[in-house]
């Protein structure tokens, strides 16, 4: 029995990896050659609910509505261009990290916010007092 799932899930896992958009992320992973399992432990815990966890798979895979996604999967008459600089294609990956524009303020926005966070777990963990927000 677990011969045969194991079998069906990489016969699954070849046939998706052949088409443009699905399992992206899967592709990235094998090719930088990192773990699987530990990938996707965040998936194991229950920290997030269902919709924010298949929000994260969809990002990861590419597959969040851009303008990229409506021209090349959905074929529609967009534009594929970013919106905001339309010198590169609007994927998840430049929205993410390559948007020269978003760069000057949003990267910083979300830097300051996950240090804050990390910091936050840091002192939580070593069992550090906080000051409450004033």
């Amino acid at each position: 029995m677990q011969h045969t799932k194991a079998r069906v899930g990489e016969s699954l896992k070849k046939k998706l990896k052949n088409k443009v958009m699905h399992v992206q992320y899967i592709r990235n992973i094998d090719r930088l050659l990192i773990g699987e399992e530990d990938t996707f432990l965040w998936l194991s815990k229950e920290d997030l609910k269902a919709e924010t966890g298949s929000e994260i798979v969809a990002g990861q895979d590419q597959a969040l509505q851009t303008r990229y996604y409506a021209t090349k999967i959905l074929s529609t008459e967009t534009d594929s261009k970013c919106r905001l600089y339309q010198q590169f294609d609007e994927t998840i990956d430049h929205t993410i990290s390559a948007s020269s524009i978003l760069a000057k303020e949003q990267y910083i926005k979300r830097h300051d916010t996950v240090c804050a966070q990390l910091h936050f777990n840091i002192c939580k963990g070593t069992e550090v007092q906080l000051d409450k927000k004033q």
